[in-house]
């Protein structure tokens, strides 16, 4: 498994976001979920598909996003697996 940093979304602006999971169908991982309220990221998928790209990029879900609540954030993927979200 290729470890390393990537870009990941979340809803960085809850009270614009209204719930058409558009992010959710464009995703080419198949990464993202709504939940009861709140929008679930498989990190691992996310990150598996970035790193399959020949640019490590993929920001197909954040660019769907008509209304801006979704952005990109950055996460690691380490090598014992856990996907952590880098500070700024």
């Amino acid at each position: 498994m290729k470890t390393g940093k990537f870009y990941s979304p979340e809803i960085t602006l809850i009270q614009v976001c209204h719930k058409c999971r558009a992010c959710v169908y464009k995703c080419p991982a198949d990464a993202i979920v709504f939940g009861v309220g709140e929008l679930i990221v498989d990190r691992k998928k996310c990150a598996a598909h970035i790193f399959s790209q020949e640019d490590n990029e993929c920001l197909e879900c954040a660019a769907e996003c008509h209304t801006g609540a979704l952005s990109l954030q950055l996460f690691e993927l380490k090598e014992d697996g856990e996907v952590v979200k880098i500070e700024d």
